[in-house]
């Protein structure tokens, strides 16, 4: 080893309060960079706190008890949560809980950061890489890395993950306390970084790194990796990820079986983040990485990661899987372009549940505003062919988009109406750095008061997922001329008239599997979990992880 060499290795994923079954999951991202190090034999561990034991830390008995009476004051089973939510939201009482879960936060942060600095003396770790989130998680990985670096001012920061792809050089300008950030894929950079990274004068040849050179920050050259099949397996040993050891997580895979987005969506990060040109596994090196999963540590149910998953690979794999006769359970995103070449019920055969469409808006004129290059017959000839297929069919809408007015709206409740899809998922439009949105705004009415304001506030900027849109923090721009607060309050609306059409919302195409492994009906899943992660209440929120978990759940055959 040389003395520029990083050795041992501790991967951080703090995301903050997990609100969602799907903050559970594994983080598909540190166990691709830990099977990265421990190619190269260097010591690798991954610390995840997003975990139902996480949960417990965040909440109390009385704030349990006080949200869970909130709740269900409001709510009643099969309804609409959006309607319940808004009225939860009016009560005095929830900001108090607010803030009672924000003071328990921080002692957690402060707890966690007393654990990681003892960790890093005990193991003598040489470096520690944070996954950085948005919201609470940006700030709580933030106040982290910086305890580290008061304590343990030799161990080498860097930080990682979707955040850094966004906010860049910004990011190193608020927290100075990192010595590199990596921006799109790390698996290569971080083995850099492991061989030289001891050596700050090697960061300007390391690829994909924003750092600091006398205060200034500078990004190098980004590079791709051109064959996925390269890459190391994904490492989930619970030695490894301990984390992954009983039901702290629930034990559904992300897999990376293509990276690339051939689409130019005005609205998405995806062609920047990881590029238009489409690289995809073998399918060999796909059916040896769930063969693996299931036979080293028997895990069955999956979701595929890339956000335009070509329909040859989903055909190719569907069939290889059933020739084979191996028993999985998964679910994927889709698209509209090309779909006619999909063979809908050679997937779903093969163990898919669910397709995740993109949908965006019910009107030709907004689709074309947003680059989305995609009809409505086409989208009307998708969605109808997956759920003839029988699988759940998820769409996705963004309203008010830029340019959406009185008669858009009521063209998208048309589509809907003649779509039958199984679930819709509704967002307010985000403004998302280096998106054509945020680059050219005049071009779609957007207007902001300050971009640099943006940037800052936006760095910072909480989903509030556990309420309706209309009760988030506002953010420093205007869509069509309307207030963010006016957007948000019309996403609350649309909302409500879509549930009206009797079309269930908030159910994705992960939780729908999570429901099938937990062999509960989605209805019914959507809602307990809404009401047990909205409450902190940790039994119940144990109970449906290990339901999801369940041998009977990891031994299911295709569906």
């Amino acid at each position: 080893m040389t003395s520029e060499s990083l050795d041992r290795w501790l991967l951080v994923n703090y995301a903050g309060y997990p609100y969602t079954p799907s903050s559970l999951m594994p983080d598909n991202g540190l166990a691709n960079l830990a099977g990265s190090l421990l190619e190269l034999k260097k010591e690798v561990e991954i610390l995840d706190y997003c975990t139902v034991s996480m949960v417990n830390r965040m909440t109390s008995p009385e704030l349990r008890d006080r949200l869970t009476r909130a709740w269900d004051t409001v709510r009643h089973p099969g309804k609409d949560p959006w309607t319940s939510l808004k009225r939860l939201a009016t009560l005095p009482a929830l900001q108090r809980c607010e803030r009672e879960r924000r003071r328990l936060q921080d002692k957690a942060v402060a707890e966690i950061s007393e654990e990681l600095v003892n960790r890093i003396r005990e193991k003598r770790i040489q470096a520690v890489g944070f996954k950085l989130w948005n919201g609470d998680g940006f700030e709580g990985a933030g106040r982290l890395a910086m305890a580290i670096r008061r304590h343990c001012p030799e161990v080498k920061l860097f930080g990682g993950g979707p955040h850094v792809d966004l906010f860049l050089e910004r990011i190193i300008q608020r927290y100075p306390c990192f010595d590199a950030l990596v921006f799109g894929e790390g698996e290569d950079t971080i083995r850099h970084l492991a061989l030289q990274g001891g050596d700050v004068r090697a960061y300007k040849t390391i690829p994909n790194l924003v750092t600091l050179a006398d205060g200034i920050p500078f990004r190098t050259e980004e590079r791709e990796i051109a064959d996925l099949n390269a890459l190391p397996m994904p490492e989930y040993d619970p030695v490894i990820y301990p984390a992954m050891a009983g039901d702290e997580k629930v034990k559904i895979i992300v897999i990376d079986e293509s990276r690339g987005c051939r689409n130019h969506c005005a609205f998405c990060i995806h062609p920047v983040k990881s590029h238009r040109g489409m690289r995809l596994k073998s399918i060999s090196r796909l059916i040896h990485e769930v063969q693996r999963l299931d036979t080293q540590y028997g895990f069955r149910a999956f979701r595929f990661a890339g956000s335009c998953t070509p329909y040859s690979l989903l055909n190719e794999f569907a069939a290889e899987t059933i020739r084979q006769h191996i028993p999985l359970r998964y679910a994927s995103f889709a698209h509209i372009r090309g779909s006619e070449t999909a063979d809908f019920d050679l997937i779903r055969k093969s163990g898919c549940v669910a397709l995740f469409f993109g949908i965006e808006s019910g009107s030709q004129r907004i689709l074309d505003a947003m680059n989305k290059c995609v009809q409505l017959e086409d989208i009307r000839k998708a969605l109808q062919r997956s759920t003839q297929a029988g699988l759940f069919t998820v769409g996705s809408l963004i309203y008010p988009a830029p340019g959406d007015n009185a008669e858009s709206a009521e063209e998208t409740l048309a589509l809907l109406r003649a779509s039958r899809l199984n679930s819709i998922l509704i967002q307010a439009p985000v403004i998302i750095p280096r998106t054509d949105w945020f680059e050219h705004p005049e071009t779609y009415g957007i207007t902001f008061r300050n971009k640099e304001n943006y940037l800052d506030v936006g760095m910072n900027w909480k989903v509030k997922l556990q309420l309706p849109p209309r009760f988030w923090d506002p953010l420093p721009v205007q869509i069509g001329g309307r207030s963010y607060p006016k957007v948000l309050a019309e996403t609350g609306r649309m909302a409500r008239r879509i549930a009206e059409l009797g079309i269930p919302t908030s159910i994705t195409d992960e939780a729908y599997l999570m429901s099938i492994q937990a062999g509960m009906e989605p209805l019914r899943f959507r809602d307990e979990s809404l009401r047990a992660f909205f409450s902190g209440n940790t039994l119940a929120i144990g109970d449906l992880v290990s339901s999801i978990n369940s041998p009977n759940a990891s031994g299911a055959t295709p569906v």
